[in-house]
């Protein structure tokens, strides 16, 4: 059980992550701090998701993917990983999580990086937005948002509850996204929500959103 911490979101409250600028405005023993609360941060986070693989299906989920800490030129101003099913293991569409200075977010979204390489298109996972409705129905769906691909990281997300309540949301929603992708998630805010254990926090997102997951398979 591993508790989010103010300090783990505080790591992401910096204007500047290139090394490059950052060796400019701070000394060498300045930086071996920064890059060490990064580092240390993400070991957390590494360690956080490895143990909600392990307590994943294995026959099930491909072995969690895990972003590194850094690029090699920029510390991260987020940190990401994303769970795949066994039989999706090389395709787009997967569950991404990922932590920022303003949330922790568990989503279902189509990766758009690579996707040319791996042969398919967000066309066939954007289908599963008329899924969603029917999804929801006996669901707790507060902290659950609904945007698309070009939306900006940090902006205000349209929530699922005012989307299925209005066809009109719903329709101008739709028409945009199909441009890009959609994504769905569930959200745990900084200074608003406690989230006392991450690993159930993003292990309930998982499942919740591995019956629109599966049926890709389809």
């Amino acid at each position: 059980m591993t508790k989010l911490t103010e300090e783990m979101y505080a790591i992401f409250d910096r204007d500047e992550f290139s090394f490059k600028k950052l060796k400019e405005k701070h000394s060498e023993v300045e930086l071996a701090q920064i890059k060490a609360s990064f580092k240390e941060v993400w070991q957390t986070w590494k360690e956080v998701n490895l143990n909600v693989y392990q307590k994943l299906p294995q026959d099930k989920f491909a072995k969690v993917h895990i972003e590194s800490w850094t690029n090699g030129w920029n510390l991260r101003d987020h940190y990401w990983a994303a769970y795949r099913l066994n039989t999706l293991a090389d395709k787009s569409p997967c569950i991404g999580v990922m932590l920022d200075k303003k949330q922790l977010q568990v989503y279902l979204m189509f990766q758009h990086y690579k996707s040319e390489k791996r042969g398919d298109s967000p066309e066939q996972y954007n289908k599963l937005l008329a899924d969603i409705p029917t999804w929801a129905k006996n669901r707790k769906i507060s902290n659950w948002y609904l945007w698309d691909k070009n939306e900006m990281e940090f902006v205000d997300h349209l929530s699922l509850n005012d989307y299925l309540k209005d066809t009109q949301k719903q329709t101008t929603f739709n028409e945009e996204a199909i441009k890009t992708s959609f994504l769905l998630g569930k959200f745990a805010f900084r200074n608003q929500d406690q989230v006392e254990d991450m690993e159930e926090f993003i292990l309930d997102g998982i499942k919740q959103l591995l019956p629109l997951y599966e049926k890709i398979e389809r």
